[in-house]
């Protein structure tokens, strides 16, 4: 009985100063860390790609209210999405040229996804604070390869007189905002979770991350 006592009482000092340490709990400085997330990048209107992310973080906090970040990331699945292109077809005799159009999907990925924004934090408890950032973010998507070619050489065939021009690769970058909350699980420990919006000419891309984080 004795030693049970001993070990409670030892188990409760133990939480007691834990918690009493969560009032210095705030570092300022560098970190890093790494998260995961799911984009969903809405292209062609009617169409939306659902991509699971990988990223790095890299920041400064200059204070507990004020922070610089930046980040890189990229997909870890592919995602059929959809193709528009035109087929060319010149005719031999006279050099006149016919189009027609073509639609089609073929497998794309996430290659990568950047943001550099300023982060304003706000404390709600000894531990944890709501956030809200703005800045520049990226997404570039590309076309498999292969998958293009295989198009093109069914629509074409041997036809050296028709031709198959397909849109870009998708690469939008504009500004990015959005918010979240940080809750520290030591004094070099963070944890956090948010939503992030990018806003960009070709359709909206909407985020949720989340991350482990330490401070040097």
């Amino acid at each position: 009985m004795k030693t049970t006592v001993i070990k409670l009482s030892a188990l409760l000092l133990g939480l007691y100063t834990f918690s009493s340490q969560a009032e210095i709990l705030h570092v300022n400085g560098y970190y890093h860390g790494v998260g995961m997330g799911s984009t969903q990048i809405d292209v062609h209107e009617s169409d939306s790609l659902q991509f699971t992310t990988l990223y790095g973080r890299f920041g400064y906090q200059f204070s507990r209210y004020f922070a610089l970040e930046g980040r890189v990331g990229f997909g870890l699945n592919d995602e059929s999405a959809p193709l528009n292109g035109i087929v060319f077809t010149q005719n031999p005799q006279d050099g006149s040229l016919t189009s027609e159009p073509i639609q089609s999907q073929i497998d794309s990925s996430l290659d990568l996804q950047t943001s550099l924004f300023v982060k304003a934090n706000y404390p709600i408890s000894s531990r944890a604070d709501v956030f809200l950032f703005g800045g520049y973010g990226r997404n570039k998507l590309s076309y498999n390869e292969d998958d293009v070619k295989n198009l093109a050489e069914s629509i074409t065939g041997t036809d050296t007189n028709s031709t198959l021009i397909t849109e870009q690769n998708y690469d939008e970058g504009g500004v990015t905002y959005g918010t979240g909350i940080d809750y520290r699980l030591t004094q070099r420990w963070q944890v956090s979770a948010e939503y992030q919006y990018f806003d960009t000419d070709e359709g909206d891309i909407y985020a949720l991350n989340l991350s482990v984080n330490y401070r040097f």
